[in-house]
């Protein structure tokens, strides 16, 4: 957490069930989804880990060809894609 954020009067701390809504759960779940479909199709790792917004506010045909959220992407030697 960052330091000052539990004393902010306007800060509310949950713990991880606050991602339990069905949109987060949904969007974790094409997110997993798409890890396996690309890594398994020979997709490169996406280069904007900061970024997903691409693989969960676009229809499923429309995709980048990339896998979008892989962590530990170079020390399983993975390869990552080129910035667009």
């Amino acid at each position: 957490m960052a330091p000052g954020l539990a004393e902010c009067p306007n800060a509310v701390i949950v713990p991880h069930i606050a991602s339990a809504s069905f949109w987060t759960r949904s969007g974790m779940a094409t997110l997993a989804a798409a890890n396996v479909a690309a890594t398994l199709s020979g997709h490169p790792v996406w280069s904007k880990p900061d970024n997903i917004a691409p693989f969960i506010e676009r229809p499923l045909t429309s995709l980048p060809a990339a896998a979008p959220s892989i962590v530990n992407a170079k020390q399983l030697g993975l390869t990552i894609a080129d910035d667009e």
